[in-house]
């Protein structure tokens, strides 16, 4: 039988089944074991998991009996010699947040991912494009983001999806949509960029399949032909009638629009480009750079917008750079720093006021040892950083494990 019971009142002997979190959020490998000793109630205890389901039947502990009082409890000897400071209540709560609307951010995704996958089929077959439902799943990216924006776009990084052709339009719409919610965008302004943002690469569905899937860097000729994709995205939803605002149509037609005049399809020029439809090219060439292809790895969230940085008053308008910059963060959640003190961590959380000073999750001490509890340091708190800083981003092959594994993910 199945029974509930606080993790206070655990006893060796006692067969624990679930502990209700996912597996590595908690201390042990497995999330069912038969208790052995009261060190190891005590490791989930110092976890913070305050309940968990024991199987009774599988138990080789007496519950006809009144349990004796626990023992007191003896402290855990570090794993290593130099764990990292606590953070602030605060900044705990700042993560648990994070750590709660995973799962839902999760969930959202992923119906879009299928809705973007349906807009492409429909388009490729001359078929009705279900309007209705891209407007729900925008919806539903804007609830995540509003409760709290650093899930969907720590999950944008930590997942790996297989086809880039699904996943580009819908982490467009991500960055988007994370960028104007930030800066304070309306309503109606949130929705546009939602919906252009889902239709802004449809275009792509009329490109040869040869050219668009090739391994390799594009003939000029082929490279033309790519370019008519951005067109033939607002041709789209001219020929279907969508009943959307012309601003939808202006993000997917004009995505590829440079304010120097360099762009395409219209060599639009300065003011003329609407600052919504900025915001989705930045975010555009942003997913392109970090993403992996079969012909190149993509670059690190920093190294791509150090590059989008260097294009800023040339290709975009300067302030639209920098506000894009403050909202994705030079550092995004599931980036893997090395500090000052030679610790690893994950970044868990922008800090739009001190974007240098995140929140993140300590990881590894300075001889490469892995924390078994790692702790959470706010590094815009004066008292807890103190001198502790970023000194670098560390590569996804040099890290020596998934990031993915500090957040709770859901399984696949």
């Amino acid at each position: 039988m199945l029974k509930k019971i606080k993790t206070t009142d655990l006893r060796p002997g006692m067969f624990v089944t679930d502990v209700g979190r996912s597996w590595f959020n908690h201390p042990w490998k497995t999330k069912s074991k038969l208790l052995n000793s009261q060190e190891e109630i005590q490791q989930l205890i110092e976890y913070g998991i305050s309940e968990v389901t024991v199987d009774t039947g599988k138990s080789q502990y007496d519950f006809s009996e009144k349990p004796p009082p626990p023992p007191a409890p003896k402290a855990s000897p570090p794993l290593i010699s130099d764990p990292p400071r606590a953070l602030p209540k605060r900044a705990a709560e700042l993560l648990s947040e994070v750590e709660l609307e995973i799962p839902r951010a999760a969930k959202a995704y992923s119906r879009a991912l299928d809705t973007s996958k349906a807009l492409v089929a429909a388009c490729r077959m001359n078929q009705k494009i279900d309007v209705a439902m891209v407007e729900e799943n925008v919806q539903e990216l804007l609830e995540s983001i509003n409760r709290n924006r650093d899930a969907l776009m720590a999950l944008m990084k930590l997942r790996r999806f297989d086809d880039y052709t699904y996943t580009h339009c819908l982490n467009v719409s991500v960055l988007t949509l994370s960028t104007g919610q930030s800066l304070g965008l309306s309503v109606s302004e949130l929705n546009a960029l939602g919906l252009g943002t889902m239709f802004h690469d449809l275009g792509k569905c009329r490109i040869p399949g040869h050219i668009l899937n090739k391994p390799g860097k594009l003939s000029d000729e082929e490279f033309a032909i790519m370019r008519n994709h951005a067109a033939m995205s607002g041709e789209i939803i001219l020929e279907q009638k969508i009943p959307v605002e012309d601003i939808v149509f202006k993000i997917a037609r004009h995505h590829h629009e440079r304010i120097d005049g360099s762009g395409y399809p219209d060599q639009l020029e300065g003011p003329s480009i609407p600052s919504l439809v900025t915001i989705c090219a930045l975010a555009d060439v942003y997913d392109a750079l970090t993403a992996d292809r079969v012909y190149r790895k993509g670059l690190s969230p920093h190294e791509a917008l150090k590059l989008i940085y260097s294009l800023r008053g040339a290709h975009f308008q300067a302030e639209w750079v920098d506000r894009f910059v403050q909202s994705v963060g030079i550092y995004p959640p599931g980036s893997v720093v090395e500090l000052n003190s030679n610790q690893v961590a994950v970044v868990m959380e922008v800090n739009p006021a001190a974007l240098h000073t995140p929140l993140v999750k300590v990881i590894a001490n300075s001889a490469g040892a892995i924390y078994n509890r790692p702790v959470l340091l706010n590094l815009g708190h004066e008292t807890e950083a103190k001198d502790l800083k970023i000194n670098r981003v560390v590569p996804r092959d040099e890290a020596g494990f998934d990031p993915a594994y500090y957040f709770n993910l859901p399984k696949e």
